[in-house]
């Protein structure tokens, strides 16, 4: 029995943009600017054997080396928050999948997949429940703040 968590993969969306302003318009247009997805398979025979996977995918702006100073820092703040955001995602799955090979443990199949299903499910609400408390990170600053 065991859960094994692999490193976190991380992947880009280019958003291009020549402004931020521009920038922060494509993003308001997204469903998310950034997401977070974990895959835990599970393999069971009388023991549960649990890797999971979890990838987080940032948005990345091409243009932002030649953007003025005052946006580059403005960027720079909404990433860091975002990441955090998205890390707080990644921190539900290992608190919620920790020790469910124990609590797998010495179940028929059907007793496993459905106990897998139900945990799988609490993660799922937690992490809508992380959203909702945060407004999908926004009162943790993860809005583009464009000045006066």
């Amino acid at each position: 029995m065991s859960v094994t968590f692999s490193d976190t993969e991380r992947a880009y969306t280019d958003v291009h943009g020549k402004t931020l302003t521009d920038v922060a318009a494509v993003i308001a247009q997204q469903g998310e600017a950034a997401k977070a997805e974990w895959f835990p398979p599970l393999a069971y025979d009388r023991s549960a054997t649990v890797t999971v996977r979890t990838k987080i995918t940032m948005p990345r702006w091409p243009e932002y080396t030649s953007a003025p100073q005052a946006e580059k820092d403005e960027w720079d703040r909404f990433f860091a928050a975002l990441q955090a955001h998205e890390e707080g995602h990644i921190d539900l799955v290992r608190q919620q999948l920790s020790g469910i090979d124990d609590q797998l443990a010495g179940l028929s199949s059907d007793q496993a997949n459905s106990a897998w299903t139900a945990a799988l499910q609490q993660l799922q609400d937690a992490s809508d429940s992380y959203d909702t408390d945060t407004d999908h990170g926004r009162n943790q600053g993860t809005i583009i703040n464009l000045g006066p």
